[in-house]
């Protein structure tokens, strides 16, 4: 366990010996886990989609019903190819997955990498091992990095054809923390308010081919002031749709 814990610090540049921080990553026999040292109330948070409560919002979710579904346009001859740029805990990107879009996974802080590229791997082999509808093969993890970083798009992003980039900022919290899920309070304290988001969009607009979605709270501001072409609004959020061009259907 030992050996297999130091390779996972290696493989995503971690300290495999550092105890004394709020948060640490634990591998044990049951995968990766986030603990909040200064929270022991709370459990550690565990990211698996092949079963509970996770896993049952995959299957039952994807279809059109889907706020963020129909934000990215996805429909009968539509499976657009999507750049999840603020992956998070892969949710909604893996919830694309299932509806049949190839989707590329971003994300920036390292712990929520870590967690989030294990947690789609684990998802494959065991949709591969229980012959399942292995749909998990269309979420990619990407290495560690977000849009920000680069003054000028690296090439191996724009290979992919991306048709829309799909960002969903952490939004500064602003309502009492009971009210939160716990996981959410756990990213939150760990990676803090996306404080520079508004430069996420025009970078998103200049990779999507098709379309960008912002995800945001039902109140919050455009991101970057910008107006969107359209919304879509779900109970507690709004789906901000830039679209640059329409989608051209095909038979995927």
């Amino acid at each position: 366990m030992q050996a297999a814990a130091a390779k996972l610090a290696a493989d995503y540049q971690l300290s495999p010996t550092a105890t004394d921080h709020d948060f640490i990553l634990e591998l044990t026999r049951d995968g990766l886990q986030l603990r909040w040292s200064a929270r022991p109330d709370y459990q550690p948070l565990v990211l698996d989609y092949s079963r509970g409560r996770q896993a049952w919002r995959q299957q039952l979710g994807g279809g059109k019903q889907e706020a963020v579904v129909r934000a990215l346009g996805v429909a009968k001859g539509i499976r657009p190819r999507i750049l999840d740029a603020t992956a998070g805990l892969g949710r909604d990107g893996l919830m694309l997955a299932h509806a049949g879009c190839e989707v590329w996974l971003l994300e920036r802080h390292p712990a929520i990498h870590a967690l989030l590229d294990q947690a789609v791997l684990h998802l494959q082999q065991y949709q591969q091992a229980q012959e399942k509808v292995q749909w998990a093969l269309n979420a990619h993890v990407l290495p560690r990095g977000s849009l920000l970083e680069y003054s000028e798009m690296p090439a191996d992003l724009q290979d992919l054809g991306i048709d829309a980039v799909y960002l969903d900022p952490m939004f500064p919290e602003r309502e009492k923390s009971a009210a939160v899920k716990k996981d959410m309070q756990i990213l939150q304290h760990l990676a803090g308010a996306d404080l520079d988001a508004d430069g996420l969009l025009p970078a998103a607009l200049a990779l999507a081919k098709h379309r960008v979605v912002v995800k945001r709270p039902a109140k919050a501001p455009f991101l970057a002031g910008q107006t969107p072409s359209t919304q879509i609004a779900s109970k507690k959020h709004r789906f901000d749709v830039y679209v640059k061009a329409p989608y051209v259907k095909s038979n995927r």
